[in-house]
């Protein structure tokens, strides 16, 4: 899968912006704030109708302008999709597809696979767990599109129950035959998400066990393993996810009876998806705490590096497109050298850097620069 074309419009910096990329390696380069990452971030969002910079989009619409366009020609052997969105300001957001809207933002998602290289992706291994967590379901969505179905309802549950429970908070003897409508809503919804993740986590696990070893030269074991919370706070007691569905929606359902006094008083669900923890341990030791600055960085890119591995296995649309934005001005030369030698039998990869001499060598199907809101090719 390659994208051929990306027309903007009022999307960020940009007020009108068109580029037409070849296949292969392409290099967007130009100063600091000038909107490289931002044209990475474009094609990045038509594969998921999200940002992997900001919750929300509204910082995606141009200062003072009420919406933005986003679309592309996407190729894949001798299929040619056309894929866009308009974002707005202050009514709904709209969907196309071959020149045809689309109700929701659904039967976009999956069609244009990407995946993502950035600075920030240190955070994976360095930050909170809601970074793991947002990381797990962003891969989800695009491997299996109807997902993000799934992942949004679970939202809407979770946020009316919470809603109830604070309610709850100021009436004496209150009903809660409610709630127990919304426990069995969230048990159901969150136990396809808490099983979906354990499956990608098996399927990620071996792939960034090989990547970090090529990536560190090193042999350290690597693990991944999805854990809850069994108590009101997430630093109490760990216990590793039960792979049985039945189990696990069980230990769901017994973890929101004794834990509801506790929530009551709080007024928030205080287990479930949103709250589990993605563990990444090198040798037994948790990754967030025990590796150095090159060991995550090794470990951030396998987990970035295995999963374009899997979905370069399980989809049908071929290799997805590599978007490496920045990251060989943090890595230093072997790490730079190493990352190529995995990502070069792609079929499009764009990188970003803010200059020519900071970008690998490499024989370029494109060059574009990025200057004052414009591309020059």
């Amino acid at each position: 899968m390659w994208v051929r074309s990306i027309q903007l419009a009022n999307f960020r910096n940009y007020a009108q912006a068109a580029l037409d990329f070849p296949e292969g390696p392409s290099l967007i380069f130009g100063e600091n704030g000038n909107g490289k990452t931002n044209m990475v971030e474009a094609v990045s969002y038509l594969s998921t109708m999200d940002s992997h910079r900001v919750t929300g989009y509204q910082a995606l619409i141009r200062s003072e302008s009420a919406s933005s366009q986003i679309s592309a020609k996407v190729q894949h052997d001798s299929r040619e999709l056309l894929v866009g969105v308009e974002l707005n300001r202050d009514t709904s957001n709209r969907y196309f597809l071959n020149g045809s809207a689309r109700k929701k933002p659904s039967e976009l998602i999956g069609l244009v696979k990407t995946v993502t290289f950035a600075p920030e992706d240190l955070d994976l291994i360095r930050r909170d767990p809601s970074d793991r967590r947002r990381f797990l379901d962003s891969c989800l969505v695009q491997l299996k599109p109807r997902l993000a179905g799934v992942k949004s309802d679970y939202d809407r549950v979770l946020k009316q129950r919470n809603a109830l429970l604070k309610s709850a908070r100021a009436v004496k003897n209150v009903d809660l035959s409610t709630l127990d409508i919304w426990d069995d809503q969230l048990v159901s919804l969150g136990s396809i998400i808490a099983m979906e993740r354990i499956s990608l986590i098996a399927a990620l696990e071996p792939l960034i066990q090989e990547f970090y070893k090529r990536l560190s030269s090193s042999s350290d074991e690597i693990r991944l393993r999805l854990v809850s919370a069994l108590g009101a706070d997430e630093n109490e007691k760990l216990s590793e996810i039960d792979v049985d569905p039945e189990a696990y929606s069980d230990s769901f359902h017994d973890r929101l009876k004794s834990l509801r006094p506790k929530e009551l008083e709080r007024g928030i669900t205080l287990v479930g998806p949103h709250r589990d923890e993605l563990l990444i341990e090198k040798s037994g030791l948790l990754a967030k705490t025990h590796a150095s600055q090159g060991e995550a960085w090794s470990l951030a890119l396998g987990l970035k590096l295995a999963l374009g591995e899997v979905s370069r296995r399980s989809s049908d649309s071929g290799d997805p497109i590599l978007l490496l934005d920045d990251v060989f001005a943090v890595l230093d030369k072997g790490r730079r050298a190493r990352l190529l030698e995995c990502v070069n039998d792609y079929q499009q990869v764009i990188i970003t850097a803010a200059d020519e001499t900071m970008a690998p060598e490499l024989k370029w199907a494109g060059r574009f620069k990025v200057e004052g809101g414009g591309v020059i090719a």
